[in-house]
């Protein structure tokens, strides 16, 4: 068995009783093929991006079972990743390496990714957050979290209330939530917080989708049409 399938048989077990279909095995598999697509003819370390990406969530359970808000899944992520990389017998220097993309890949924890590889985990993640399966994905959150289809607010007044006073704030009350909020805090300048040109390019495609979706749900939910 390779290093690689050692790799996703362990992450694997952490997804094996995950009711959240957000953050689910899927997920990691849709964001490793979208990293083979932007680490295409770059130079980068494929072993440190393939294993980053498939151990890159395995510890959003425990921190959606948090009640005190203080667990980053990132971090956590990290640290149950590292002692098993210790038994591939990689170098010191590639688990690091490994170690920085994982806990990088959060946009929420202002944590700076520095290599290429780090770059790419992040913009894959992120794209899998919008277009089609972002919605997808997003109306599947709000029905886990009881959140609202539709919901608009002041955001400055929101941001205060149910984030902590900051736009990448942990969201305090997710049933206050709704996808119309999440697209002013998050999507809407996402194309200016990604780091490769490639995904700049899908993002934006994605994006413009994403916004027509949300401006007809809009109209609909109205009565206009």
């Amino acid at each position: 068995m390779t290093n690689l399938q050692k790799v996703k048989e362990f992450a694997e077990k952490y997804f094996k009783d995950n009711k959240d279909s957000v953050h689910d095995m899927d997920h990691v598999l849709r964001v490793y093929n979208m990293v083979l697509k932007l680490a295409k003819n770059e130079k980068v370390d494929l072993e440190v991006l393939k294993i980053s990406v498939l151990f890159h969530d395995i510890g959003k359970i425990k921190e959606a079972k948090d009640k005190t808000g203080k667990i980053d899944h990132a971090i956590e992520s990290a640290k149950l990743a590292k002692p098993f990389l210790i038994t591939l017998g990689l170098k010191e220097s590639k688990i690091q390496h490994i170690l920085d993309c994982i806990i990088s890949h959060r946009h929420r924890n202002n944590i700076e990714p520095k290599t290429l590889e780090a770059k790419i985990l992040y913009d894959a993640d992120k794209i899998d957050s919008i277009g089609a399966v972002g919605i997808a994905k997003a109306f599947a959150w709000i029905g886990i979290n009881n959140a609202h289809i539709y919901r608009k607010v002041n955001i400055s007044k929101y941001i205060k209330e149910n984030m902590g006073g900051k736009i990448n704030g942990k969201i305090i009350d997710q049933s206050k939530h709704s996808h119309q909020i999440e697209w002013e805090v998050k999507y809407k300048d996402m194309v200016k917080k990604l780091y490769t040109k490639k995904a700049k390019i899908i993002a934006r495609k994605r994006l413009k989708y994403h916004k027509n979706f949300l401006d007809k749900l809009e109209r609909e939910i109205k009565g206009i049409e």
